[in-house]
């Protein structure tokens, strides 16, 4: 994509706490450019995602771990609470427009200080700000709607932000002291034309993750077509015949040497444990692990090692979670492992059929604390089992699916960081826009 920028050094002036600043660029206070309207403080569990209530309310918490956009899209993003129809509202209540941005006041890391996000397509909802936010207004005519966010984002911005906030624990932003806080504003044709070129990037970064979620059903569909038999190849119709997962492998639990004996630990064996499996975000094989333990360490444990190419397979807490290890590894409790009889059970076929009985995984667990799937269920539950060729035949297809996915999320991953390096160039002035 092509965007219209110039490289051509200009004039700069230093500032204190903001750095260089290019010229014909100022450095106002908050409270010069925008007013601060009324925000409420209910909590979570005010809030819901049915249709109780037409009120929307914006938390702090999602402006963290939500929202991923800079700009709140109103006709896309579809994670906005409500605010439960029996809730009171204070008389002074304002409700959000178009164009105003919402601030995190709070952080449980300096990375999420001053967090913020901007409203757009509301469409006639209602919707407020809520808990540990500040909802900011323009005035004046100083911001052009699109680019207010990108104030926020400004690197240098950012950095200064940090020096106003307090706390140990959790990071916190005074109102006091963001009122007074000086940002960073380009004139208003180079907002206009950043925010028209950032725009661009967003633009396409939500047309590839729509490509992205398209083929993820697309996949999730021929794996149930495929792997109950509904739909099968051509040449393949002998009956496809149903074996526990006992009868196709050997499956072994895991386990942890005493943590307080040192020789048990940072040895040759790899150990997994199931936050490396959830870590993976889907990817098939686990080629390293974080700790390992010693081979005394191993026969002084429940823990077996398991040859390359076993599954390796959650049995606690995140059920169902799998994949297929690269090199030998040993792995704690939270696992039932299946080494494969290769002559009855290609691995990848495998790996692609756990994953279609993670329901019933579920369903058979027990537990107070947190739900476990014992060694004898996970035997006795059966699976698909037709002819060696014909599951290696699934596997190829369901493999080509993954990786046409994985490549459009390299891109979608690329994208990103080219947006990421514009904002740094364009947000600071490092590189100016060309206005016509």
């Amino acid at each position: 994509m092509e965007h219209n920028t110039d490289t051509t050094p200009t004039k700069v002036h230093q500032d204190a706490k903001l750095g260089v600043i290019p010229d014909g660029w100022s450095t106002p206070k908050i409270n010069e450019v925008f007013q601060f309207i009324n925000t409420t403080s209910f909590s979570r569990d005010q809030l819901n995602y049915d249709e109780e209530s037409d009120l929307y309310y914006i938390h702090y918490g999602d402006i963290h771990a939500t929202y991923k956009k800079p700009l709140l899209d109103f006709e896309i993003e579809a994670k906005v609470p409500k605010l439960n129809s029996d809730v009171m509202l204070p008389a002074s209540i304002q409700y959000l427009k178009d164009g105003d941005v919402i601030i995190a006041d709070a952080s449980e890391d300096y990375a999420g200080v001053g967090e913020a996000i901007e409203i757009k397509n509301l469409n006639g909802k209602a919707a407020i700000s809520g808990l540990h936010t500040f909802a900011l207004r323009a005035i004046d005519n100083e911001t052009v709607a699109g680019f207010r966010t990108y104030i926020f984002k400004n690197p240098n911005v950012k950095k200064a932000l940090k020096t106003i906030a307090t706390g140990s624990k959790v990071y916190g932003i005074s109102k006091g002291n963001i009122q007074k806080f000086k940002i960073v504003l380009p004139t208003i044709p180079e907002q206009q034309e950043i925010a028209q070129i950032l725009a661009t990037w967003d633009v396409a970064t939500i047309k590839q993750e729509a490509l992205i979620k398209e083929k993820q059903q697309q996949k999730k569909s021929l794996m149930q077509q495929l792997l109950s038999g509904k739909k099968r190849f051509t040449g393949f119709d002998k009956k496809i015949s149903f074996v526990k997962i006992k009868q196709i492998g050997k499956v072994l639990s895991g386990g942890t040497p005493s943590t307080s004996n040192s020789e048990y630990w940072n040895g040759g064996v790899p150990w997994c444990t199931p936050t490396e499996i959830t870590g993976l975000n889907g990817l098939m094989n686990i080629i390293q692990t974080e700790r390992t333990i010693s081979e005394s360490g191993l026969k002084n444990s429940s823990a077996n090692l398991l040859p390359r190419n076993s599954l390796i397979v959650c049995t606690r807490a995140t059920i169902g979670a799998c994949a297929i290890n690269t090199i030998p590894m040993a792995t704690n409790q939270g696992f039932k492992n299946i080494i494969p009889e290769i002559n009855k059970i290609d691995i990848i076929y495998l790996y692609y059929t756990v994953q279609t009985i993670k329901p019933k995984m579920i369903a058979l667990s027990s537990g107070s604390t947190f739900l476990e799937l014992s060694k004898t269920d996970f035997e006795s539950i059966k699976i698909p089992l037709p002819s060696l060729k014909e599951q290696q035949k699934v596997a190829e297809v369901l493999m080509a699916a993954d990786n046409e996915i994985t490549s459009l999320q390299q891109q979608l991953q690329k994208l990103k960081t080219q947006k990421q390096g514009l904002m740094q160039q364009l947000l600071t002035g490092k590189i100016r826009v060309k206005l016509n």
